[in-house]
């Protein structure tokens, strides 16, 4: 009885208080309104288990470090580098993909092909984001990478590729063309090539909120054994790349 009592308590204590979740925006992963497919299923994983949730648009390495703290609970969207640097916690549950992925303007002839094509271009990329250890190693010691920082990095880069800040830009193939179509300009840039391999997105959480991230995991078993797992995944019309695993597991 005891037992049950604290399970009780515990839960009741967990439910009184709404999670507190951030993240930059990054369509069609986090968008803007609490929309974006990772931000939908993480509210939906909630609400299903009868837990509150709150979101903020936070920039990404402020996000990262306040999540360590623990001023914030959880934040949206990062990588195994991410868990490991800043000692988060979390579950196997893949919830996206990211590559690494270079845009030009429309009529540029610049495209990748090695570590070195970057030599003597200035390129856009994003505060806080993990590019993976060679190429992150590579923007430490240039001075032609400049980081975007603030909600709407993404968008911001574009635009100074767009108005010929920039050479080049850095990021995900599906959060930059998102943002390009959404803001008109899509047919101003162009795909210029990648680098590496996809690497997988979770939700990351204070070390201290182990619980909050089994709730979590609960929740989203519940959507995936409804269908409205799948539901969100179409709306957004997003699939897991060839040969990687599927996301949710």
């Amino acid at each position: 009885m005891k037992y049950i009592i604290s399970l009780l308590l515990v839960s009741s204590s967990l439910a009184a208080k709404p999670v507190l979740i951030a993240s930059d925006i990054w369509c069609p992963y986090i968008c803007q309104d609490h929309t974006g497919y990772v931000t939908e299923l993480t509210r939906r994983s909630f609400e299903v288990m009868d837990q509150q949730v709150h979101f903020i648009a936070v920039p990404f390495n402020r996000a990262l470090k306040e999540v360590k703290i623990g001023n914030i609970d959880a934040i949206l969207a990062v990588t195994p580098t991410h868990i490991e640097q800043f000692n988060l916690y979390t579950d196997t549950l893949i919830v996206g993909y990211t590559s690494t992925d270079f845009y030009t303007r429309a009529d540029a002839s610049w495209s990748f092909q090695q570590l070195d094509s970057l030599d003597g271009a200035l390129v856009g990329i994003i505060g806080g984001y993990d590019y993976g250890e060679q190429l992150n190693d590579k923007i430490s010691r240039s001075t032609d990478f400049y980081a975007a920082t603030g909600e709407q990095p993404m968008m911001l880069n574009i635009k100074r590729l767009v108005n010929g800040r920039f050479d080049v830009i850095l990021g995900n193939k599906v959060a930059i063309e998102y943002t390009a179509y959404k803001n008109d300009v899509a047919n101003q840039i162009k795909y210029a090539g990648s680098y590496g391999e996809p690497t997988p997105l979770y939700v990351g959480f204070n070390p201290n909120q182990s619980r909050i991230a089994d709730v979590y995991a609960q929740g989203i078993a519940k959507l995936k054994r409804s269908g409205e797992f799948q539901q969100i995944l179409d709306k957004y019309q997003i699939k897991a790349p060839e040969n990687m695993p599927p996301l949710g597991l």
